[in-house]
C-alpha cells in the first residue's frame, strides 16, 4: 500500500480548526469498569519481563499502517497477574460512504481491568472528513453509551481524530441488579493524531478520564475515580532499511472506595498510581534474512495506597528501572523465524510506611535471556505466533527459568 502524504500546512491549519471543534467534541471512551483497588505487587524484574513479552518495533509499525487485523500478548510475570495486551479492529465498508466497526485496545500488568470494546458507525464526505457515532455495549444494568467522531485524514495515514463517548446513562434507573447509582457518569476525553513525513512519523495521544462517582447505598459504598494518559512517538528512518524511534508513555490514576458496613480490607482504601516509560530503540536487517532490534528503556512505577482502616497498612512503593535490551531475529523461510533477545537492567526499588516514613530499598542488576520460535504466513493477510521460553541471567544457578509467553500479531 502507497502512503499518501500530507501537506504539513493543510494539516497544521486543520489541526487548529478541530481544536476549536474540541469544545463541542471531545475524543471520549468511557471508565474502564476497574472499581477494585488492589495492593502493590510487581517486582524489580517485572518491567524487563513487559520489554521481553512487547510487539517489536517492525510489529507495531505494520500494524499502525494496517486498517484491520487482530492482535494478542501475554505472559508470567511471576505474580498473581499475567501481562497482558490485547487489540482488535475490524472495520466493514459500505455503500456510500458508510462503514462500520469494531475496536479493543486492553492492557493490564499491575491491576485487574475488564475487557471492553467500541462500536462506531461513519461517514466520510469527499473532503476526507469522516463524521459518526460510537459506543460501548454493556449488559449489566440499564446501561447506554452514545458518542460521536471527527476525523480528519485516513488512520492509517496522518490523520486527527477527536471522539465523544458519554458511558451509562441509564445506569441509575431502577432494575434487578441494585440500587447503586453513578454521578456523574464515567466521561473521558482524547484527542490523537499521526503525521507522516518522507522520512518522519510523528504520533500522538492525550486522554483526560473525567472524575466519576458510584454510590450503592445497600452496602454503603463509595468509589471515585480519574485518570490522564499521555503518550508520543517520533520514528526516523534515516535509510531505507534502519529506523529509529522514541516513545514516551506516562500516566496517572486515581482510586478511592470506602464501604462503611463492610469489614473487608479491599473496601477500605485510597489509590493513586503514576508509570511513566520511554524507549529509544533502533532496527533493521543486519544481513539477508536477518533482523536486529536494539535499544534503551526508562520506568518510573509509583502505587500510593491509604488503607483507611488501618493506617499502619499505608504504603508507597516506587520502582526506577533503567534498561538495555537486544534481540536477533533468522527468517526461516516464509513460514518459521527464531529470535534471541538478551535484557539487562539497573532496578532500584523502594518501600515507604505511611505510618512511620520509615523506608526500605532494594537495589541491583537483573537479566535475562529470551528464546522464541515463531510459525508464521509471510503471505497477504498472514500471521505470525510466537512461543517463548525466558531464562534468568541474574540468577541462573538457583533459578534458571522465569517462565514464558505467547505473542501473535495478524493484519489485513
Amino acid at each position: 500500500m502507497e502512503i499518501q502524504r500530507t501537506n504539513p500546512s493543510q494539516f497544521l491549519l486543520s489541526f487548529f480548526f478541530l481544536i476549536f471543534l474540541n469544545g463541542i467534541s471531545k475524543d471520549l471512551h468511557a471508565f474502564d469498569g476497574a472499581t477494585n483497588v488492589d495492593p502493590f505487587h510487581l517486582n524489580r524484574e517485572n518491567f524487563l519481563d513487559i520489554q521481553s513479552y512487547s510487539f517489536s518495533a517492525a510489529q507495531d509499525r505494520k500494524w499502525r499502517r494496517a486498517e484491520q487485523g487482530w492482535r494478542m500478548t501475554g505472559g508470567s510475570l511471576g505474580l498473581d497477574l499475567l501481562f497482558l495486551r490485547f487489540q482488535l479492529k475490524l472495520m466493514e465498508k459500505l455503500s456510500r460512504g458508510f462503514s462500520a466497526s469494531v475496536r479493543i485496545d486492553h492492557e493490564e500488568f499491575y491491576e485487574r481491568k475488564p475487557l471492553n470494546f467500541e462500536i462506531e458507525v461513519g461517514w466520510q464526505s469527499s473532503f476526507n472528513l469522516t463524521f459518526g457515532i460510537a459506543g460501548q455495549p454493556q449488559f449489566d444494568k440499564q446501561n447506554a453509551d452514545y458518542g460521536a467522531f471527527i476525523t480528519l485524514g485516513d488512520r492509517q495515514e496522518s490523520f486527527l481524530r477527536l471522539h465523544q463517548l458519554r458511558q451509562n446513562l441509564f445506569y441509575n434507573e431502577k432494575n434487578l441488579y441494585d440500587q447503586s447509582t453513578q454521578d456523574p457518569h464515567p466521561v473521558e476525553n482524547q484527542i490523537k493524531g499521526t503525521w507522516l513525513g518522507d522520512d518522519w512519523e510523528f504520533g500522538f495521544k492525550w486522554t483526560e478520564s473525567l472524575p466519576m462517582t458510584l454510590v450503592d447505598p445497600t452496602l454503603d459504598l463509595d468509589f471515585s475515580h480519574e485518570e490522564t494518559q499521555q503518550r508520543l512517538l517520533i520514528e526516523h528512518q534515516w535509510n531505507p532499511d534502519w529506523t529509529l524511534g522514541w516513545q514516551w508513555k506516562k500516566f496517572r490514576s486515581e482510586k478511592f472506595r470506602e464501604a462503611t458496613i463492610s469489614p473487608d480490607p479491599v473496601d477500605h482504601r485510597y489509590q493513586e498510581v503514576r508509570w511513566s516509560s520511554q524507549i529509544l530503540q533502533a532496527d533493521g536487517p543486519l544481513a539477508q534474512d536477518w533482523y536486529l532490534n536494539a535499544g534503551l528503556r526508562y520506568d518510573m512505577f509509583r502505587h500510593h495506597l491509604v488503607q483507611l482502616d488501618a493506617i499502619n497498612d499505608s504504603e508507597e512503593n516506587s520502582i526506577h528501572s533503567y534498561q538495555w535490551f537486544g534481540y536477533m531475529r533468522q527468517l526461516l523461510g516464509n513460514e518459521t523465524a527464531w529470535e534471541t533477545g538478551i535484557y539487562f537492567g539497573e532496578v532500584e526499588k523502594s518501600l515507604i510506611n505511611l505510618e512511620d516514613l520509615s523506608k526500605e530499598e532494594d537495589r541491583g542488576l537483573e537479566g535475562k535471556l529470551r528464546i522464541s520460535w515463531e510459525a508464521r504466513n509471510d503471505y497477504v493477510g498472514g500471521g505470525a505466533l510466537m512461543f517463548t521460553s525466558t531464562w534468568n541471567l541474574d540468577n541462573f544457578a538457583n533459578d534458571f527459568w522465569d517462565g514464558g509467553n505467547v505473542t501473535y500479531q495478524s493484519t489485513f
